[in-house]
């Protein structure tokens, strides 16, 4: 019994027998097909000898199967492999002949094969590596073959199922794709040398599995099985953009992609990987570490290399995005020390020099700024001081603080910028170390840093970043160093000043950032801090701007209080401690190396320390002294607990306070007092003197009103200390100064110090009498003469005033006052000069006020009411010192009762004639007049006039009320000046009204704490209530102020009742507060109410609210005027006073919900162009709405109804103000609230963009701006506003793109539509903006050409006047388009489209196309389809045969730059057609061409051939037959510019000239179609062709076959023919190559031959004189190649007949009558001598030697060369060369034993070879006679030319050379 092993192996023994005995090829096939497959299945037998049997009839089949026909049965060896899975033999063998058998399949069949080849390739990849790896390349070469269907389409979508690829799978081919794109293939290393083969991110086994185990031609095209790796990249590319994976399967293989370098791979990457970006999840740890270990790869042997740069720089950008990322610091840091920092990557080829490496370090630096930001504070610490550390080194390494000139700026920029951050992230470590290098370092990079302003914004920033962590509370040695850095980069010198060091040192100021620094990180207490504000601020015009703001809000405790605590900072909020005064001046006055500075030493001397700030620092001596006198005001205030917190305007209020309020001088007096701060006073003191007495000042600005207020409340001490007393007449240069503010200021000084008695009287007294000295000339006094007498007036009063108040002095005749009182009335009475006149009213308001005069004492030089009628006419022109002087004048005036007319009386009357002054401020100070004539010292407006103590002055209390002068009592005056008043106030006429409501204004404030003035204020209250309805701006404002100030100084009964009545105002329908009304009441003077542009005044605008609501009581309830005017507050900064006060005592909202139509009209109303009314109705709003965003969202709807019909009505102000309100009302609110008005704002918004009022069309503007920002933000949102962008789109859109938007009539609202489109789809992505992408595309194009100047159509129309050419303008205006927006929006919808969006979007662009009228939109259009051609293939390609046939259409516009760019178009378009199309667009360029009577459109059938040839290569090379004869053709047009296209297109596609032989037939055949045509044009084209063709086919020594002879005979034959025409000589030429090189075809056929002959002769005959020299030298050339004929005859005939012509004579003969096509007399020499030329050689060349015999030949000759003597009768040197080039032709061909013994023969040899004036021919053409004679001397007879030549040889010849030649004549 045979055993299983024997059964086995009879039966593979069959199988072998069979095989071997298959005597053919399809027998062997068909034995493979069925038994093959079941042959290798043994190899799994248990049985070794079987299968040792199978593989050696392997070996065999091996042998037999080479030949390519025979096909194996691949499908079933395939199945086989993928069942077998556990016998590794049989798969071995089944993968081997499947890889020989896959490529014998036809195609369709391998496809076949593809699901059954990729399903289980990951569960192949498990079992054998090898064996994957042969079946993915086998994949490959499969793909190759398969058409992916149309991106997007529903076959697309499906291909995963249609190939059956699981899960599994498709992972698996995704990954090992991606892998591909990685794959470089690495130089073969020696096997000895045991490297693992890798390259940058594959390990080895990806490498090996890749390159099919490493074998050198798995990638090798050449290769049987090789596969180009480039072709492969993109293949598999392409497969990835399918639907063939998912998103997840695509991310990282289209990541690399992306980078690659060959651009079809990275632009399908790039555009795959924004598609998966969208919903990536890149906080995935896992992805990250991925990522991470790409860009590192792995330290093992045999791990991957790290990726190459471009594929870091992409995985840098993606790991800016993922916050994950910030969780692998080490990573991170490692990135920073590799890609920045090791010299061995500067050095390798991994960061190449120049962009890619700005690129990469570009990246670093953005991931590195990004974890800064984003990343943990534990994560940062652990690496940040390494990275600030490899950073500092990075930059200076470029060279710092100057840069190395080859440095990338903008890195630097970065590096400067994330080391701040990370400082920032880690301050313990990084910055608050005790040396503070890194900051210093910071500040001295931006003090010295010269790369740029760039990067000095980056250095600023990374201070900026660090900034907060000096905010916290710091260690007492880095507090200390912190301070002194602060301090050395305060006092930088600006940019421009002197550096320190050699030559002009870069600086910049770290002046701002040290400042900032100071502000944020110091406690205000700090006087370092301090000190750095002042430098800051002291920098004046030589400073920047921003540097001396950030200086003064340091000073300013109200603003320091605000910027130290904004968001951000660390610092928690505190009480805010202001610096100590002494401490603070003590460490401004001292040298500053110790930043601790020092306390001042009670015996150092204020001038020697003020000498050393003036030194150093003499531009802030008045911002000290300033700065300094507010803190000491400050201290004292502290002190006695009377100061506020500090509050805005600090500074102006503190002096406000302290000059008007009596208690807080008091207690500064008392705190000046105190000796502990006198030395700190007196330097401060001492400042503000030589400051106003320097001599090279002008205007003192605020330091004369520092110092005038610091001498009135210091004591003597002070003053000691100062030594002011000793040097008090340092101010006498000052006080005769030009300036008048410092003469004033000096003057007032000099008054206060004189008149102490500390002062040495005889220095006093020599001062005094110099000053009156100075008077006594005034009246001669011009220029600056009057000045110092006007000084001297002021101080002079300023003396004696004070001086009779601290020493009461009774005044004689002889006394110096009364000399000064003489000398200023008489000024008063004469003079005309205002500085004279305000001098001496300075000067009596002086004496007035401390009661130096009286009206008996001035009596003495003039009447009392002589000198206060002088005084009232200056006043009465509104001149501020001269109405205070009569109301001081006034004070001195005894009370009476009566009306007798005195001086109290007189003085009464003239202040209150004083109400016609127009201007409103001068009745203030006739009201603070009124009130020190009704009060005298106890009006509160002179509280700083009284600066000296009087002697008798108490200090126990401190505020004990201060001694005053007392003058005439006052009893019954304020009571008469409030009737008076108060009566004012009632009257009808303006001017009165309005001065006596100020004036009630004045006396309240300045009188309001007197008894006499409470009683009155019922009345005052009625008397302001009454004014509030005035239609004057002024008196409504005194009015509202009044009611406040009322309310503020009344009792409490009092207030209650005021309360009251505006209560039951709000409540009651009738109004309470509208005061007496009559028709006067409307009166104005001229011009008192100017409309101007039409605005009015606030209250107007409160009437028409109440009008609009219906209640006219709110006329009265919404009176919170502003309260902060600034007439008022500038002259006593009182607080903020106005009704809103009041109201906030009442409830109003219960009225209002009553009401809500109110709100409306309110809102609207806050934005009124008119600021009063916007200042009123803000204060309304906030007074009486609690919960402002509450209401407007209550009442959201009515508000915007209402302001959109108040848009549109006539008011100019209503439309401004709703739209500046509707702006303010749609930000910040969500979509869904105004959704619905969307529409109708942006109409009526567009509306207005066209107002007739400038100032509404901006508020238009501004609203748009507003609603465009709005969008863009919503486009710009992402997912999350998706919804709201798309409703805002779908409402806005349309409108944009209405008649209302781009098609307005008003260019303003078509700009602002199209820009704000522009904006919506640059922010907007696909699937917003994909619906309306196919009407913006064809609205934008149209607007390409609509939006193009009109200017530009005019300069086009007159082009030659500007000295242009249209083209020229054309492609000025196409290089527009390019450059266009409009084009970059354009090209940005069509990336965003797809392939749905090019469904609708197709339709649209041909409407365009259609629809497109100038020049822009044309191009653009064209251009267009150039961009979807080459970025969008994929989802255009559908439709490219539609548009290259609709491109026919468009190709016949007028403009020629229209049609090149159509016809370019056509080219990139043909790239997708198909086939047919393309056949298509190829036959009509050839109808075009040959059909059209027009040029142009055989021009651009030029174009689109060129086009197609240069933009779709392939495409053309395919059609090639078809294109190439037509061209070749066309490369011969008439037309110039015709003609270089079609040549241009030949010499691209074309290798030489011989390439003619290919196409010859075809060309033949198309040129002899056209040589028929009635087109003369076409028909010489045709013409040219044939010629051309045969002089390309002739180009080297070849003759022409006989077969192509016959194509070319008869288009020849026809070519030849007809008329002559202009260039006919190129075919004449070709038929003279023709029969040189066509003997082939001539020869044999005789009739060929003989219209050959017939030809030649015909155009010889020819009479056009141009054309004649060619046909008679194409004669010759004949007669010459037809060595079959003897012509010489006809040739004689016919040129006889010619010279004749040309000779003027006869032709002898009767030959036959020429043909004539042309001929006028021969008048151009140089055509002549071209004809004789070509005579010549006709006659020369005609002989046949070989035909005629010997004596035939003489005959011939005899007849000849005389023809020949004539021709050369003209003695034309060139005619003589070609007689002599001819001779020796045709004399070698003469035989040697002719005869020529005919004396006609000799005698024209004679004339033609030895004319004497041979002499006079170059040596060349001398040469060529002697070569003639040396052929003539060979023949018999001819001894008698040796005879002739003898002269010559023996030296009649000039040139030994020539003789040497001539000897050879006869002697050969």
């Amino acid at each position: 019994m045979s055993t299983p092993e024997a059964r086995e192996l009879a039966l593979v023994g069959k199988v072998e027998m069979r095989i071997a005995l298959a005597d053919s090829d399809k027998k062997l096939e068909d034995l493979l097909k069925l038994y093959l497959s079941p042959l290798l299945l043994k190899l799994g037998s248990e049985s070794v000898a079987v299968r040792n049997k199978v593989i050696s009839i392997c070996q065999h089949i091996n042998t037999r199967i080479k030949p390519q026909e025979i096909k194996l049965p691949v499908a079933a060896l395939l199945k086989q492999f993928k069942e077998q899975i556990n016998v590794p033999l049989i798969r071995h063998f089944d993968i081997l002949y499947v890889q020989q058998g896959i490529s014998r399949m036809p195609v369709h069949d391998r496809l076949e094969l593809l699901p059954t080849l990729i399903r289980g390739i990951a569960a192949d990849y498990d079992k054998s590596h090898q064996h994957a790896s042969q079946i993915f390349h086998l994949t490959l070469r499969l793909l190759t073959h398969f058409k992916l269907p149309l991106r997007g389409s529903k076959e697309d979508e499906e291909l995963r199922g249609t190939l059956g690829l699981d899960d599994e799978d498709a992972v698996f081919l995704s990954t090992w794709f991606g892998k591909l794109l990685l794959l470089t293939i690495v130089r073969q290393a020696g096997p000895e040398s045991g490297i693992f083969q890798r390259c940058p991110g594959l390990s080895a086994a990806e490498y090996t599995f890749l390159t099919l185990q490493g074998k050198p031609d798995a990638w090798d095209p050449t290769a049987a099985a090789g596969l180009n790796l480039s072709e492969s990249k993109a293949l598999v590319t392409r497969f990835l953009a399918s639907g063939m994976f998912t998103d997840e399967e695509k991310f990282l293989p289209a990541l690399f992609a992306s980078a690659d370098t060959n651009s079809r791979v990275s632009e399908v990457g790039e555009d795959v990987l924004k598609r998966v970006m969208v919903g990536k999840d890149l906080e995935n740890p896992k992805l990250v570490e991925t990522l991470l270990d790409l860009y590192f790869g792995s330290s093992a042997p045999e791990g991957p290399l790290p990726v190459k740069v471009p594929l870091r720089i992409r995985i840098l950008n993606i790991l800016s995005k993922s916050v994950a990322c910030t969780a692998y610091p080490k990573q991170i840091s490692r990135m920073v020390e590799e890609g920045l920092l090791s010299t061995e990557q500067n050095r390798g080829n991994q960061t190449t020099a120049g962009r890619e490496a700005s690129k990469f370090r570009s990246a670093i630096f953005s991931l590195v700024n990004f974890v800064a930001r984003r990343g943990a504070t534990d994560d940062l610490s652990s690496i940040a001081e390494g990275l600030v550390g490899n950073l500092k080194g990075f930059i200076e390494d470029q060279g710092w603080p100057t840069p190395d000139s080859d440095q990338d700026l903008e890195i630097r920029g970065y590096g400067y910028e994330t080391i701040g951050l990370l400082a920032k992230a880690a301050p313990e470590t990084i910055l608050l170390e005790p040396s503070l290098s890194l900051l210093d370092w910071l500040f001295r990079s931006l003090k010295e840093d010269a790369s740029g302003r760039d990067s000095a914004v980056s250095i600023e920033e990374a201070l900026s970043s660090v900034l907060g962590a000096f905010t916290k509370s710091l260690d007492p040695s880095v507090k200390r160093k912190f301070r002194q850095i602060l301090l050395k980069h305060a006092a930088t010198e600006n940019p421009g000043g002197p550096g320190s060091g050699e030559g002009s040192k870069f600086v910049r100021s770290t002046r701002y950032v040290a400042t900032r620094f100071a502000n944020r990180c110091l406690p205000y207490d700090d006087v370092l801090a301090r000190w750095v504000d002042i430098l800051a601020a002291s920098g004046g015009s030589k400073e920047r701007h921003e540097v001396v703001e950030e200086g003064r809000k340091g000073l300013d405790p109200y603003w320091y209080n605000m910027i130290s605590s904004l968001p951000g900072l660390a610092t928690e909020q505190a009480p805010l401690t202001f610096p100590d005064f002494d401490e603070l001046t003590g460490f401004i006055f001292s040298d500053h190396e110790d930043d601790d500075g020092m306390d001042l030493d009670e015996q150092d001397d204020p001038i020697t320390q003020l000498q050393l700030l003036r030194q150093q620092h003499p531009d802030t001596l008045p911002t000290v002294a300033a700065f300094c006198s507010q803190i000491a005001m400050h201290s004292a205030l502290v002190d006695r607990k009377i100061q506020d917190e500090p509050s805005e305007d600090w500074g102006r209020k503190l002096e406000t306070l302290v000059s008007t309020d009596p208690r807080p001088r008091q207690a500064f007096r008392a705190y000046a007092s105190d000796s502990s701060h006198s030395q700190s006073l007196a330097i401060i003191l001492r400042a503000g003197f030589e400051q106003l007495t320097r001599e090279d000042a002008g205007d003192v600005g605020d330091i004369g009103t520092v110092l005038v207020r610091l001498c009135s409340l210091c004591p003597t001490e002070v003053f000691q200390k100062a030594k002011l007393f000793r040097d008090f007449r340092s101010l006498e240069p000052s006080i005769l100064s030009n300036n008048p503010n410092r003469r004033a200021a000096a003057a007032h000084v000099y008054g206060i110090i004189a008149s102490n008695d500390s002062c040495d009287q005889k220095t006093v007294a020599e001062s005094q009498a110099m000053l009156l000295g100075k008077l006594k000339d005034w009246k001669t006094a011009v220029g600056g003469e009057i000045n110092q007498i006007s000084g001297a007036i002021i101080a002079l009063g300023y003396y004696f005033s004070r001086l009779h108040w601290s020493t009461p002095t009774d005044f004689s005749e002889k006394h110096p006052v009364s000399q000064l009182l003489g000398i200023i009335v008489e000024i008063l009475k004469d003079t005309r000069d205002t500085t004279l006149k305000g001098a001496v009213f300075t000067c009596i308001d002086q004496l007035s006020l401390f009661l130096v005069i009286s009206p008996s004492s001035l009596a003495r030089h003039s009447k009392f009411q002589d000198v206060a009628q002088q005084i009232f006419e200056s006043a009465k022109a509104g001149t501020t010192n001269a109405i205070l002087a009569l109301g001081h004048l006034s004070m001195i005036t005894e009370e009476v009762n009566g009306d007798e007319e005195t001086d109290y009386k007189y003085v009464q009357d003239r202040l209150y004639e004083l109400h016609e002054v127009r201007q409103s401020e001068v009745q203030f100070s006739v009201g603070e007049a009124l009130s020190c004539f009704a009060c005298g010292w106890d009006s509160k407006a002179l509280t700083a006039e009284l600066d000296v103590e009087h002697p008798d002055q108490t200090h126990d209390p401190w505020d004990v009320t201060a001694l005053t002068p007392s003058g005439p009592k006052r009893e019954k005056t304020l009571s008469t000046v409030l009737e008076m008043t108060l009566n004012g106030c009632r009257q009808t006429k303006p001017s009165l009204k309005k001065a006596s409501v100020i004036w009630l204004l004045c006396l309240l404030q300045y009188c309001g704490h007197k008894s006499e003035m409470q009683s009155y204020l019922p009345q005052c209250q009625n008397a302001f209530k009454s004014c509030l309805s005035d239609r004057d701006e002024v008196v409504q404002e005194a009015a509202s102020r009044g009611l406040g100030l009322v309310y503020e100084k009344g009792d409490r009964q009092l207030k209650d009742d005021l309360v009251r009545d505006l209560v039951s105002s709000f409540s009651d329908n009738k109004s309470k507060m509208s005061g007496t009304v009559s028709e006067d009441t409307q009166l104005f003077e001229p011009g008192a109410l100017p409309t101007g542009d039409g605005s009015i005044t606030t209250y107007k605008d409160i009437l028409s609210l109440a009008s609009e609501v219906g209640d006219s009581s709110l006329v009265y309830r919404f009176m919170s005027l502003a309260s902060n005017n600034s007439i008022w507050s500038s002259r006593a900064a009182f607080g903020r006073f106005g009704l809103s006060n009041i109201f906030s005592d009442s409830s109003v909202d219960g009225y209002l919900a009553e009401n809500p139509k109110l709100y409306p009209k309110l809102y609207r109303y806050r934005f009124d162009p008119n600021p009063n009314v916007q200042r009123s109705m803000n204060d309304i709003w906030n007074a009486l709405v609690k919960d402002s965003s509450a209401t407007i969202d209550k009442h959201f709807d009515a508000i915007m109804d209402d302001l959109l019909t108040s848009i549109l009505t006539k008011e100019w102000r209503v439309r401004q103000a709703s739209c500046a309100a509707i702006a303010d009302l749609v930000q910040g609110r969500n979509l869904n609230k105004y959704e619905k008005y969307l529409g109708q704002i942006w109409d009526k918004c567009f509306k207005v963009l066209d107002d007739i009022k400038e100032s509404v069309r901006a508020a238009a503007a501004s609203l748009a701006r507003v609603l465009t920002g709005i969008l863009t933000r919503s486009l710009e949102a992402g997912d999350s506003a998706l919804k709201n962008a798309g409703a805002m789109l779908q409402r806005v859109l349309p409108f944009l793109l209405s008649t209302s938007g781009l098609e307005s009539s008003a260019e303003e609202v078509r700009i602002f539509a199209l820009s704000t489109l522009l904006q919506i789809v640059k922010k907007a992505n696909a699937k917003t903006l994909s619906p309306h992408i196919p009407e913006l595309v064809e609205r934008l194009l149209g607007l390409l050409s609509s939006l193009e100047p009109e200017a530009v159509n005019y300069i086009h129309l007159n082009a030659s006047k500007y000295n242009l050419t249209t083209q020229k303008i054309d492609d000025m205006r196409l290089q527009s388009v390019r450059a266009s927006p409009l084009t970059e929006s354009i090209e940005r919808c069509l990336d965003l489209a797809d392939a749905d969006t090019m469904c609708k979007l197709v339709p649209r662009i041909e409407v365009a196309m259609k629809n497109a009228v100038g020049l822009p939109s044309k191009v653009g259009c064209s251009r267009i389809l150039v961009t979807l051609s080459t970025r969008h293939n994929f989802v255009f390609k559908p439709y490219a045969d539609g548009f290259l046939k609709l491109i026919q259409k468009y190709i016949h516009d007028r403009n020629e730059t229209v049609s090149s760019s159509y016809a370019a178009a056509a080219g990139y378009v043909a790239r997708l057609a198909s086939d047919k199309q393309l056949l298509a667009t190829v036959a009509f360029c050839q109808k075009i061409y040959f059909d059209s009577e027009e040029d142009k459109s055989r021009l651009a059938a030029a174009d689109i051939v060129l086009s197609i040839s240069k933009n779709a290569a392939d495409r053309f090379t395919s059609l090639s037959s078809s294109l190439l004869p037509f061209i070749f053709l066309a490369k011969h047009d008439s037309q110039e510019n015709v003609r270089g296209l079609f040549g241009e297109t030949w010499s691209d596609n074309v290798a030489g000239s011989r390439a003619v032989l290919l196409y010859l037939k075809e060309i033949v055949a198309l040129a002899d179609k056209h040589l028929e045509s009635q087109k003369w044009n076409l028909k010489h084209t045709a013409a040219k062709t044939i010629a051309d063709a045969i002089i390309s086919i002739t180009a080297g020594s070849d003759d022409i076959s006989k077969a192509n002879a016959e194509i070319i005979w008869p288009s020849l034959d026809k070519a030849v023919g007809g008329k002559t025409w202009g260039g006919k000589e190129v075919v004449l030429e070709a038929f003279v190559r023709f029969v040189e090189r066509g003997n082939a075809l001539w020869v044999d056929d005789s009739k060929v031959a003989k219209q050959i002959e017939k030809v030649a002769f015909r155009e010889a005959k020819r009479q056009n004189k141009v054309y004649r020299p060619h046909a008679l030298e194409a004669l010759g050339k004949v007669c010459n190649a037809r060595t079959d004929l003897e012509m010489s005859g006809l040739v004689e005939q016919i040129v006889s007949e010619v010279l004749g012509e040309i000779l003027g004579e006869e032709a002898d003969g009767d030959g036959d009558k020429m043909d004539v096509d042309g001929g006028e007399v021969l008048k151009d020499n140089a055509l002549k001598e071209k004809t004789l030329q070509a005579s010549i050689v006709a006659l020369l060349s005609s002989p046949n030697t070989t035909r005629l015999s010997p004596s035939d030949l003489s005959t011939r000759l005899s007849t000849t060369l005389p023809l020949v003597a004539r021709a050369t009768s003209s003695h034309e040197k060139t005619t003589h060369l070609t007689s002599f080039t001819s001779l020796a032709a045709l004399f070698a061909k003469v035989p040697k034993d002719t005869k020529l013994d005919k004396a006609e023969a000799k005698s024209a040899l004679e004339k033609i070879l030895f004319d004497p004036s041979f002499e006079g021919l170059p040596e060349v053409m001398r040469i060529k006679r002697v070569e003639a004679l040396i052929e003539i001397g060979k023949v018999a007879d001819c001894g008698w030319v040796v005879d002739m030549v003898k002269p010559e040889v023996e030296g009649k010849e000039r040139s030994k050379g020539v003789r040497d030649v001539l000897a050879k004549v006869g002697k050969e």
